[in-house]
């Protein structure tokens, strides 16, 4: 798919969102460009037998009318405390003057609070003049926001609870942002990890705030999350899966067959979920494997329930408890947020997000699930 086709897509609210098994096999987010070796960061999660303290999370009440809304409509970001943010979304773009062209300079990302107020982010880039997207993230607290700033010329951290930011010493030209960029931002707001480009090509930057170190990761590795010093990635069509302390170490797990959309590991340590890319090539959209991260060993296969006909899984955040994660899913063109109980599968609605948010951030995982 073409970035011109892509964002002409965006364009039509009534059209289908980019057809899901392509997006599988085309990256690891919405964004992602089709390639035969990058993957979506889809959703599917699950759990292995340990005990763990329920979460909770900046979006576990999701405010019915968090609804994207017109620009004449929306507030600036306020400066100051703004309070916790339960997902971003970046509105789409528009048709140009000339037959077949796309204007996104109206494009933008625009957070919602967790009491359901959406705020517009002008000062976030959304789309570079090359019609790339760039892209934003959240803590997994929903506290803190990474963002692109075209006039420093860098990724900037702010704090939502007293208004800090901090820029990141490390500079991106706009022209270095290319198609399937990805951002993670740590529990704690330190650490950034910045993978420019889809493919193996460039690798990702892992950057740490405080000290201002910056060190290149393996190239053939997508960041998924930074969660408690550890940085997770993944190497798909392998499909390996690498716990690497933020200091460096640790070393990959390999899965027996092609695993794409890996969410982050569970409280228990050793627990992932993910999608067979063989199961979705089939038109098994709503299954999940349950994997074991230590071994690779599959433990089984869940089909999530309760949700409209021709849904597919798009992508996912943090867990919510010892047995449920919050998955990101697509019908036709409308967005829409589920927590599922990775044991039984069951679904139950978080918040329908109409069909305008068309690049979906939640807490705490890569940019644009």
């Amino acid at each position: 798919m073409t970035r011109l086709r892509e964002a002409l897509g965006d364009i039509a609210a009534d059209a289908p969102m980019v057809n899901l098994a392509d997006l599988a096999i085309a990256g690891h987010r919405r964004r992602r460009m089709r390639t035969a070796l990058a993957i979506t960061s889809v959703a599917a999660l699950a759990v292995a037998g340990a005990t763990s303290v329920a979460l909770v999370m900046p979006w576990h009440r999701l405010a019915a009318d968090a609804t994207p809304q017109n620009a004449v409509e929306v507030p600036e970001l306020p400066e100051g405390k703004v309070g916790t943010v339960s997902h971003a979304y970046r509105t789409a773009c528009t048709a140009g003057q000339a037959p077949r062209t796309i204007d996104c300079s109206p494009a933008e990302w625009r957070v919602v609070t967790a009491g359901g107020t959406t705020y517009r982010m002008p000062q976030a880039l959304a789309f570079t003049a090359a019609h790339d997207r760039v892209p934003l993230a959240l803590s997994r607290d929903g506290r803190k926001l990474a963002y692109y700033s075209d006039e420093a010329v860098a990724f900037v951290v702010r704090d939502l609870m007293t208004g800090r930011e901090v820029t990141s010493p490390i500079k991106f030209r706009q022209e270095e942002i290319k198609a399937g960029a990805i951002l993670v931002l740590s529990d704690d707001g330190r650490h950034l990890a910045f993978d420019p480009l889809i493919g193996k090509k460039r690798p990702t930057t892992l950057i740490d705030l405080r000290t201002g170190e910056a060190k290149r990761l393996n190239s053939r590795y997508e960041p998924i999350s930074i969660k408690e010093g550890v940085v997770e990635l993944v190497r798909y069509v392998k499909t390996d899966l690498w716990r690497m302390p933020v200091e460096g170490g640790g070393k990959p797990v390999r899965f027996k067959g092609a695993w794409i959309g890996f969410s982050e590991l569970h409280q228990d340590g050793r627990t992932v979920v993910a999608i067979d890319h063989a199961d979705y090539r089939k038109g098994a959209h709503t299954t999940f494997g349950v994997l074991d991260a230590e071994t690779g060993r599959i433990v089984r296969k869940v089909r999530m329930t309760g949700v409209p006909a021709k849904t597919g899984i798009d992508g996912l955040s943090v867990w919510r408890s010892e047995k449920v994660v919050t998955v990101s899913t697509s019908v036709k063109s409308s967005r829409r947020l589920y927590a599922v109980d990775v044991t039984t599968g069951k679904a139950t609605l978080l918040a329908d997000l109409g069909t305008k948010a068309r690049e979906l951030v939640l807490p705490g995982g890569a940019s644009g699930k």
